[in-house]
Order: C-alpha cells, then structure tokens, then sequence
C-alpha cells in the first residue's frame, strides 16, 4: 500500500514524522530529526554520532557521519593519521577532541557523496589511496587537503541552504529518548548527557566555521572554502549581524 499510495499506505509512504503529526497527538515520540527517521547506529553507544545526526543538512544520516566506535582503538585511528588525529577515544567522549574528529571525519564522509564513491569502499583503503583513485579516474592533480575542501565546501554549502530556507540551529536536535538511559541489556545506562550534547554541538559549529549560536556559516567561512557567492543567495537576516560580507 505504500508502494502504491494506495488507502492507509498513502498517508505512512510520507515517512513517521508527518504520519504522527495527522494522527497522532503531535510528533514527540517519533524517532527522527528534521523529519527523517533514525538510522539503525545508536546515539547512546555512538555519542558522537549523535551530534552528527543532530548537525547533518538532512535529517538522520549515518553515511556523511562518523562512528566513534571505529576511532577507540590504535589500529582504527591509523586512518586518521594524515590529518594529524593521532589518539584514540572511547565512544561516550564528546570533548573538544571528539568533536575535532567530527570536523574532519563528517566532511570526508561528504566527499563521498560528492565523487559518486561508495563508502564501503573507502573503508577499505586508506585516506591517502582515495587521493590516487581520484588522480588516476580524473586526471586532477589534487592531494589530501584538497579533497577534504570540497567536503567541507558541500557540506557547508548544505547548511547555508537550510539557513536560507529557515531551517535554524532549534532543529539541530535529537528526540528526547536517546537522552534517557537503557533500562537493560549489555548498555544498560547509557544515555547521551543534554549538557555536554549541548557543548559539543556549538563546538562542532565553531570547528566547521559556523556561527556558535545559530549555526549559520559565517562569511569569512565561505570566504575561505571560495564560495562567497554563497553568502549573496542567502537572506541578509541570515547571516550573523555582527559580519560584513568582505569586498
């Protein structure tokens, strides 16, 4: 009935969040953020995750995300040596330095989705053997630092979007569950802390060069990624009051 539109599947084939607020009271319960559902990966094995759910242009996304049980040991951390993120860290840390990881991981994984790349893929080989895929399948003389630039371009470009459209840093959120503990089971307790999710999600916004309050990409960040223009498409009340457009 989904598949068709047809009857009751009509109404679910529009996903959870607009099936709730027709027939239920509201949408409180449904597990999504801007509308899509959740993914499989839980916020409250995968804290970091969670911050990338909350942050991503999409809704929940686990593709241009990062799994922070991938980064809590030695040998999974060897990935992230080129960009200089050298220690490991547990699955329930949100400091500043997982929320570095973030910065640079969200991106990448957003080159991805730029270059038409399976993820499994990259998965498998190194940061440094996509630079030469690339080279070799393009012809482009590009290099590591080049690559992640255009993950953070798209990424970032994403966002001003949203800003655009009146998409605000108040959707940047989770649904409250992930926020309360596993009563049972092998996580029984973990739960994502409201405060330091809060912390985390303004840092990450600094990290990426977006505003620290309404996450909003400042133009000197656009300026720098070499999308000004960007800044032009989006409403004037958009962008934070306290930043000219350099001329």
């Amino acid at each position: 009935l989904m598949g068709r539109r047809e009857g009751f599947g009509q109404l679910l084939s529009e996903g959870a969040y607009h099936a709730a607020q027709e027939i239920g009271r509201g949408a409180k319960l449904v597990m999504h953020v801007k509308g899509q559902e959740i993914p499989m990966h839980e916020p409250r094995i995968k804290f970091g995750l969670g911050v990338g759910y909350a942050l991503s242009p999409t809704g929940a996304d686990h593709m241009h995300n990062f799994h922070d049980v991938s980064y809590q040991t030695e040998e999974g951390m060897a990935a992230m040596h080129p960009f200089g993120i050298l220690e490991p860290l547990p699955f329930d840390d949100l400091s500043p330095a997982k929320m570095r990881l973030a910065s640079v991981i969200i991106p990448w994984q957003t080159l991805y989705n730029v270059l038409g790349y399976c993820m499994f893929v990259g998965g498998m080989v190194s940061r440094l053997k996509v630079v030469e895929i690339v080279r070799a399948v393009t012809g482009w003389d590009t290099s590591l630092y080049e690559l992640l630039k255009v993950g953070e371009r798209g990424y970032t470009m994403a966002r001003a979007f949203n800003a655009r459209e009146g998409l605000t840093a108040e959707v940047d959120q989770l649904p409250g569950r992930f926020f309360e503990p596993f009563e049972a089971g092998p996580s029984q307790g973990n739960a994502l802390p409201p405060e330091t999710f809060e912390h985390a999600r303004r840092t990450l916004y600094q990290m990426l060069g977006w505003d620290a309050t309404t996450g909003v990409p400042t133009t000197s960040t656009l300026q720098a990624l070499g999308i000004p223009w960007v800044a032009d498409e989006m409403q004037h009340n958009v962008l934070p009051a306290k930043e000219e457009i350099p001329t």
